[in-house]
């Protein structure tokens, strides 16, 4: 632009010098501005582009983090319900071998509970009857009352001296040895136990005692007197 004004005649030349003069500043700057942008927007959008372009490759993939789940905690083992005490006297070792697992057995026997007689160290579940827990409250008149202890007390006066002649039918969840046992006299104890009231025919395991069930719940014996709750009732309520 200046050398073009150098090659126009003097009057021309005079004339643009003035018009710069008379023209405000701020319109000056305004022209060459535009004049430059076009030459700087070029190169300014070729940089942006590129930078786009290129920033995958300059940046570093991180690795995927890993997380370690923690181990699966190990199942709990429920530990079984200590046994009762024993009580009313002594007892003798029952015997081992076939003769226990298999024909019958003569034992002198002490009372656990009221479906429970031990022998030595050996306890043994009478079968197809279960009595009320030591634990367990029954109702009678009105008032509670201990039918665990009562149904306890019960198999003690049928075993009378201890003596018992048994015939092992199997084992429970709790290794005991399953049996039907008479006393000296010849009776069936677990029979006698639901006959007079104090222990419940286990239909789950035996249909054997339903017929003195019945007669003593006809007859009011025993818990049937009063209300109860049937013994598995109450050992699932309390999570046995």
């Amino acid at each position: 632009m200046f050398r073009r004004r150098r090659t126009l005649p003097p009057e021309l030349r005079d004339a643009l010098r003035f018009a710069e003069r008379v023209t405000p500043r701020r319109g000056r700057w305004r022209r060459h501005l535009a004049m430059l942008l076009p030459g700087a927007l070029v190169p300014s959008m070729l940089i942006i582009i590129g930078y786009f372009v290129l920033r995958d490759h300059w940046v570093q993939p991180q690795a995927p983090q890993r997380i370690e789940m923690p181990p699966a905690a190990a199942p709990a083992q429920t530990a079984r319900p200590a046994m009762p005490r024993v009580i009313y006297g002594g007892s003798t070792q029952a015997p081992a071998g076939p003769s226990a697992t298999g024909g019958t057995f003569s034992i002198r026997a002490t009372v656990v509970d009221g479906d429970t007689v031990s022998a030595g160290g050996d306890r043994l579940r009478l079968n197809g009857i279960d009595a009320p827990e030591m634990a367990q409250v029954c109702e009678r008149g009105g008032s509670g009352y201990q039918c665990g202890e009562q149904a306890r007390v019960a198999l003690g006066r049928l075993l009378g001296s201890g003596a018992l002649t048994c015939e092992t039918i199997g084992t429970d969840r709790y290794d005991r040895r399953v049996v039907r046992c008479v006393n000296a006299e010849g009776q069936d104890i677990a029979a006698a136990m639901v006959a007079g009231g104090w222990a419940m025919a286990y239909r789950q395991f035996s249909m054997a005692y339903v017929p003195q069930e019945d007669e003593a719940r006809a007859r009011g014996r025993g818990i049937w007197a009063g209300r109860f709750e049937p013994p598995w009732e109450w050992r699932r309520r309390q999570g046995h």
